[in-house]
């Protein structure tokens, strides 16, 4: 279905070849390297990368992301708790500025069941509205790459870039590390891990760490403001935009 997802938008946009896809896939595998939890921290060549073992074109092997064993919890407490805690507490406490979830519409014009692109616009729309910030603000982003073709369209759906323009958003470097606007610095779930039903909260995870300073090696300097997204089939798809604590 995500193959399918990034032909069309290709197809339809242009722009998204096969090899652009693959250097989505290397842009993570080469994040993850500073990931100590990363379910893969050896990078990997282009050449690697479009070598293996095809799964569904035009996703090989490594572009879609590593099943693997993992867990994530958050604690969650309101304002008034919070001025309870300790000062070191309030201080590594991060603000949710939005959350959303949305379900699958259905839309006649739609080729691909369930409608990720759809589905992850309208949570996007309305997180920014919740948040009264935008794109532009957005210190990085975790979303949800479970293909490499899925990180592709997903720029566009969480309007990082103009509409059509994701192929030359990526190409521009704005996505990478230090880029305009770094997403997945973790290695996102194509190679830092996809454990299912912790994905989510894990994708939380990694950008409160950033938030707070405490990402080592990937930390995204002076980061303020981030975003984290996450899709379930069925179809669900939520979006947290978090942001630091002002103390």
């Amino acid at each position: 279905m995500f193959a399918q997802v990034g032909m069309e938008y290709g197809h339809k946009y242009g722009g998204a070849s096969f090899e652009l896809f693959a250097k989505i896939s290397e842009k993570n595998h080469a994040h993850s390297t500073l990931n100590p939890l990363a379910a893969y921290t050896k990078r990997m060549t282009l050449e690697e990368i479009m070598n293996d073992v095809m799964i569904a074109y035009p996703n090989t092997r490594s572009m879609c992301s590593a099943n693997c064993d993992g867990a994530a919890a958050a604690v969650v407490v309101s304002g008034a708790k919070l001025k309870t805690l300790s000062l070191e507490q309030q201080r590594r406490a991060i603000k949710v500025k939005a959350s959303v979830l949305t379900t699958d519409p259905w839309q006649e014009a739609c080729q691909v069941l369930p409608d990720v692109n759809t589905l992850t616009k309208n949570a996007a729309r309305i997180a920014y509205e919740q948040a009264g910030v935008g794109p532009n603000d957005l210190d990085l982003v975790e979303l949800h790459d479970c293909f490499a073709t899925a990180e592709l369209v997903h720029y566009d759906n969480l309007g990082l870039c103009e509409e059509g323009g994701a192929a030359d958003f990526f190409m521009s470097g704005a996505s990478w590390r230090d880029g305009k606007t770094p997403v997945n610095v973790s290695g996102g779930l194509e190679s830092k891990g996809h454990p299912i039903a912790a994905t989510g909260i894990a994708n939380i995870w990694e950008v409160c760490h950033h938030l707070r300073g405490e990402a080592g090696d990937r930390q995204i300097e002076g980061a303020k403001v981030g975003l984290a997204h996450v899709i379930g089939l069925g179809s669900a798809c939520g979006i947290h935009i978090l942001e630091k604590s002002g103390l």
